[in-house]
């Protein structure tokens, strides 16, 4: 274990280790017990008293409600949370500083785009740290690693990310909407399929995480994520927008001096209430690196894909062929898709189109077209805001074999704000 996070783990052993029996009183000048927005332990009180945890209802994946202000919706997860938000980020960053001992290029890209990044997300992981008890240095470092993860400039890092990844670090993933005589019933389903192989490197997979997040500002939202993970890579809101991100190649102009994708899905996932909305919000944010987004919006039954690089912004719609220099997407009617596996993924909706339901999806579209390193897939009913989620299960089995749990978001949310 390195130096420094040894002395950071013992320092907050040192923390819990005193007035073993007593409340911890807060210190804003202490580097672990203190808040600068919380002064009582009453008003402490208060603020985690406008959260609760629960369980999908099959009792398998914890699922958070949070309310209030960035802060206080950050801070509730580091009280409500504590044990594993630090177990799961403490092991990710000891991870990264123990095999490549590259911390100062944790730093250096989180201060590439801390400029960038909405104020409110910078006060939601200052609450996690405080509630949680650590230090920043570690919420930022992991929340800065997606964006590290696509750049282009890692290629002179490339051997560091393959060995991380171990030979499956693939981060193309693969989405699609189908809708309408697409399906068995007419329903709209839209499926992210994340091929990013953290379960390699970290403990994410042993902590999934719905986080429902009622904002003073904007629109409620699931999250579905890791414990400790503010950025969203997936999720949806209830104004029924769906999220969908892919990795597009490491075209020139990459750059980390930009609004952080996970970031980015935050703020569809808060202010989006249709397309038009989130067209705006991707089009007119700094870019960073090279995206694909699939979104759709359950209120009409209607999904897009964009392209989003430092020099593009385009708009694709169901239904259109999809071609670049070495990819072909032929068009499917009532679909949109794209992904690491252009072929398969053609066969396979093709195959099933006007067939396609959330079972068949489960068991044979999503294993047919997820790469090795599958680490979460997420298939989305918003019109009815519902979805159904796995993760990985271990180093060696990937998300796309795993069991989905079931999560109805509507439900859960008026049960929340009753």
């Amino acid at each position: 274990m390195p130096l420094r996070l040894a002395k950071i783990i013992l320092a907050s052993l040192a923390v819990f280790s005193l007035n073993a029996c007593a409340y911890l009183r807060i210190d804003p000048d202490h580097f672990l017990i203190r808040s600068d927005v919380i002064t009582s332990v009453e008003q402490e009180k208060e603020i985690v008293s406008r959260a609760k945890v629960g369980w999908t209802d099959d009792g398998k994946v914890r699922v958070l409600y949070v309310s209030g202000t960035p802060y206080e919706r950050g801070y509730q997860q580091g009280v409500l949370l504590r044990q594993e938000v630090r177990d799961n980020l403490l092991y990710l960053y000891d991870k990264l500083l123990s095999k490549y001992h590259f911390e100062e290029l944790l730093f250096e890209a989180y201060e590439r785009q801390r400029p960038y990044i909405p104020e409110e997300y910078i006060e939601e992981m200052h609450g996690l740290a405080h509630g949680a008890r650590l230090p920043l240095k570690v919420v930022h470092g992991i929340h800065a690693l997606p964006e590290i993860s696509e750049w282009g400039g890692k290629k002179r890092l490339n051997q560091v990310i393959k060995d991380m990844m171990n030979g499956a670090y693939g981060t193309s993933c693969s989405n699609f909407a189908a809708s309408g005589p697409a399906t068995s019933d007419g329903t709209m389903y839209t499926v992210r399929i994340l091929d990013w192989g953290l379960h390699k490197i970290s403990k994410l997979h042993e902590y999934p995480l719905l986080t429902v997040n009622v904002p003073t500002k904007g629109t409620p939202s699931v999250n579905v994520g890791w414990v400790g993970f503010l950025g969203a890579i997936s999720g949806m809101n209830a104004e029924k927008i769906t999220l969908g991100e892919m990795g597009y190649g490491d075209p020139e102009g990459e750059t980390m001096s930009g609004e952080p994708m996970p970031f980015l899905l935050r703020d569809v996932l808060t202010y989006a209430t249709s397309l038009k909305d989130v067209r705006k919000i991707i089009s007119s944010a700094p870019p960073t690196n090279s995206f694909v987004f699939l979104m759709s919006d359950g209120k009409n039954n209607t999904a897009e894909l964009y392209i989003r690089d430092r020099f593009r912004f385009e708009v694709h719609k169901v239904g259109e062929t999809l071609k670049d220099d070495s990819r072909n997407f032929p068009a499917i009617s009532n679909v949109v898709y794209g992904g690491h596996y252009d072929d398969k993924m053609h066969q396979s909706l093709t195959e099933r189109r006007g067939k396609l339901t959330p079972q068949n999806i489960m068991d044979e579209v999503i294993p047919y077209i997820a790469m090795p390193s599958n680490f979460q897939n997420v298939l989305y009913d918003p019109a009815h805001l519902r979805l159904w989620f796995n993760n990985a299960k271990s180093r060696d089995e990937s998300a796309a074999l795993q069991p989905y749990n079931f999560y109805d978001f509507g439900k859960g949310l008026a049960e929340f704000k009753k």
